[in-house]
Parts: structure tokens; sequence; C-alpha cells
């Protein structure tokens, strides 16, 4: 009886700790369960991650054509830049002019007249339009003019000039165009030609041929007023908007200026500006006017055009004699002694 009993109880012991050894183990399994499971995921994980790599590696290699292929083409855009200026800009061919005014009411800063010879360049015949300036915004991401909503100009304004630019806004948009700003002599030629006349059209005011005295009160198309032309058919270097120039600004550089193609003062607290604006009256509009302001200064009477060196092996530079004299498209008094 005695070892029945035993054996039963040895029995029922050796059940429980089964069974004891069972639930024990349960835990234990389930986290080799799970630590297989992260084992697969990890192994998963690594090779989509060495497929990721071997993606990544096949996108830069692409990005690395692209961006090459995007640098011959940036290239390629320069060097084609130069002659696609010289078709769209017009030629001003070298010779000597008359810089300044003999007009008896001139300014200090427009004297004395001096002799300036310049070499052939090439001027832009319309200011910067808001539409031209919109693509240099898109193309390159550079800042809008403050006054623009949204990365475009005010509705219908498309071939007004571009206003609330800065010097260095205007210099930007010129070299994205493999360009440059006139010079003071240069913009002065281009708007005069060699007769000395005080307007583009001739030495008689005529307010019918440019924008200027606010009587429209803003700006108005670059070709607006065909009449108002210069010599050498450039549109609106009278009135609108005034135009930057490279030079440094100095009211006495005329006293001292260079006869040979001269480029300014080499430093100053001013940039040149010229051609008077819409809110002007007609000493300001005359072609000799004068007047300096900062760099950094945008306002909404002042724009830009582009001018350009005459480039290396033009085909047009064979033709591109000494001029001495430029026609005048509009019968006008030729002498500046009328204002």
């Amino acid at each position: 009886m005695d070892s029945w009993l035993w054996w039963v109880l040895t029995c029922a012991f050796s059940l429980y700790f089964v069974i004891l050894l069972l639930e024990f183990n349960k835990p234990a399994k389930k986290l080799m369960e799970q630590i297989d499971a992260q084992e697969k995921r990890r192994v998963d994980m690594e090779q989509r991650l060495g497929k990721m790599r071997e993606d990544a590696a096949t996108l830069r290699g692409k990005l690395e054509a692209l961006e090459g292929e995007w640098d011959e083409l940036e290239d390629r855009r320069k060097d084609l830049l130069p002659q696609a200026n010289v078709r769209r800009m017009i030629e001003i061919k070298a010779g000597p002019f008359p810089m300044g005014s003999r007009a008896e009411d001139s300014p200090n800063n427009e004297r004395p007249v001096h002799v300036v010879y310049l070499p052939t360049y090439y001027l832009s015949p319309f200011p910067v339009t808001n539409l031209e300036y919109r693509e240099f915004v898109n193309c390159t991401g550079y800042k809008a003019p403050m006054h623009w909503q949204r990365g475009s100009y005010p509705t219908g304004t498309g071939r007004h000039p571009v206003t609330n630019v800065s010097w260095h806004d205007a210099k930007a948009y010129a070299e994205w165009l493999g360009a440059r700003l006139p010079t003071e002599a240069e913009w002065e030629k281009a708007a005069r030609g060699t007769d000395e006349r005080l307007y583009p059209w001739g030495s008689r005011f005529m307010d019918e041929r440019c924008n200027c005295t606010n009587m429209m009160g803003g700006t108005l198309p670059v070709d607006e007023y065909p009449m108002g032309r210069s010599p050498y058919g450039l549109w609106d270097m009278a009135g609108n908007v005034y135009e930057w120039c490279e030079d440094y600004y100095d009211e006495n550089y005329y006293k001292n200026c260079p006869n040979n193609n001269p480029k300014g003062p080499e430093n100053g607290q001013e940039r040149a500006v010229r051609g008077g604006s819409f809110q002007e009256n007609r000493p300001a509009v005359r072609t000799t006017h004068r007047e300096g302001t900062g760099e950094h200064i945008t306002r909404e009477v002042q724009g830009f055009r582009i001018a350009m060196s005459e480039p290396r092996n033009n085909p047009r530079s064979a033709s591109a004699q000494e001029e001495p004299r430029a026609e005048e498209p509009q019968t006008e008094e030729p002498q500046a002694a009328k204002s």
C-alpha cells in the first residue's frame, strides 16, 4: 500500500513538474518566435536597404549625368548669348560724340561738354520689361520685385518696364543674359547721337513723345512712343523710368573725364541713373540729365536696359566702321540751343 501511494505521488509530482516546465517554456518559446520574426524582418530590411542603396547609386549616376548635360546646355547657352544679343540689340558704331550739355539752364554736373570716343557696342532697344524679368525670376529663383504678388507682376503690365529693382538686381539680370549695364557715356550716345540734341527726337520738347510730368500717373508700355525714338532707334530713352548705368556717380566727373571710352569713377557712394521718369518734368528727361542713387535702393520709377560690348569674331563687325554722325529719324532742330 505504501509503495503504491509512493508511486502515485511520484507520478503526480512528475506530471506537475512537467506541466510547470511546459508553462515555463511558453514565454521562452514566444520570445524565440518574436526573435525569429525580428530576424526575418531585419534580413528583409537589409535586403530592402541594399536595394535602396543600389537605386540611390543609380539615381546619383543619373543625377550626375543630368547635371553634366545641364552644365553642357548652360555652357552652350552662354556661348550662344553673344550672337543672340547681337541680333536683338541695336548696334552703336564706334566713333566720337560730344558728351554733356551747352544749354544755359544745364546744371554743373552736365558740364563741360567734352568729346568722347566709344568703340562699337550694343544696347537693348527697350528697357527690360516685367515679362522679361519674370522669365529671369522663374528660371533662376531670383527674388521678385517687392510690389509683385505671388511672383508675378500686376495684371496688364507685362510690356511695362520692370521697376523696384536695385542696381544689383539689374546687374544679376544682365549677367544672366551674358550682358552688362551700359556706361553713362554709352547710354548718352545711344540717346542723343552725335549732334548734341537735348531729347532723343531733337532739341525741342514734345510731351506727346515721352511719358513724363506725371500725365499718365504711372509707367506705360515700352513701345508706346514710336516718335520718341533716339537717332539709333532706341525706345523710351526719355521718361517712363530712370535707367541704371554701370558707373559710379560723381557730379564733378566731367571735369576730369577720360576722352576714350570712360567707365566712370573708380568708386563712390551712388550709381548713375539716366533718362528721367514718368514723374519728372522736362529738364529731367533730357538726354544729358544725370543723377545718382544708392545701388541697393529700389523705386517705382527706376528700371534698366542691358548693353554688350562687341563680341569677338562678330560677323557684323566688318560693316561696323566708325560713324562720325548718327542719322536722325525725325526732323527736329539739331542744335542744343532750345529746350
